[in-house]
């Protein structure tokens, strides 16, 4: 072997060997707010919402500074980090659509809320879009999301959103965040089941 070609060869595997491991999260369902655990550790559902067509989460709008594979934080002023090695298992819209859908499902009743890939009923479904302006955490775990959220017919032209703004601190690093997001999707989730309950 050449010289060269051996300090080549050296020089990639100790690159290789130094290369940060990445780390795969994602988001999970939350109990409802306020829920009571029954004996056995269980939360108990939420009220459940009147009889109508189903619900099913449908379109998510996510802003292109946050639609990647890697965790996004924000930093001071305009700065947003972009991590070398913490990321989602998935697409952000799919887990947040999972996700979401899992807590009003948890809140609604599985019969209530049609999960990802369902076959639509006949009589259809009514979709929920959430577009969220903001859904990150800074450095110290402090998770923001600002969001625009509507339930209606897929044509439905004449449907106002309601906004919503979810604050809380999760904790500094990747699992903290990941696990504040979550909790901030489950309480977009009792907004969501409220109004159903309520309408």
């Amino acid at each position: 072997m050449k010289p060269l070609t051996a300090l080549a060869l050296v020089l990639l595997l100790a690159a290789c060997g130094s290369s940060p491991q990445s780390q795969f999260f994602t988001l999970t369902p939350v109990p409802p707010a306020g829920a009571a655990a029954s004996p056995q550790g269980a939360a108990t559902p939420a009220p459940a919402a009147k009889a109508g067509p189903p619900l099913q989460v449908g379109r998510i709008g996510i802003p292109g500074a946050l639609d990647r594979v890697s965790l996004v934080t924000r930093g001071d002023g305009p700065r947003m980090e972009v991590s070398d090695r913490a990321r989602w298992i998935a697409p952000l819209d799919e887990l947040i659509r999972r996700a979401l859908t899992a807590d009003l499902r948890q809140r609604m009743g599985a019969d209530r809320v049609l999960a990802p890939g369902d076959p639509t009923p006949r009589a259809g479904a009514r979709q929920v879009a959430v577009n969220f302006q903001q859904f990150s955490a800074d450095a110290a775990g402090h998770v923001v999301m600002e969001a625009d959220w509507l339930v209606g017919a897929p044509d439905a032209r004449h449907v106002t959103s309601t906004p919503i703004t979810i604050q809380l601190d999760a904790g500094p690093g990747p699992e903290a965040m990941a696990a504040g997001m979550s909790q901030a999707l489950g309480r977009l989730a009792d907004a969501i089941a409220a109004r159903e309950a309520g309408r």
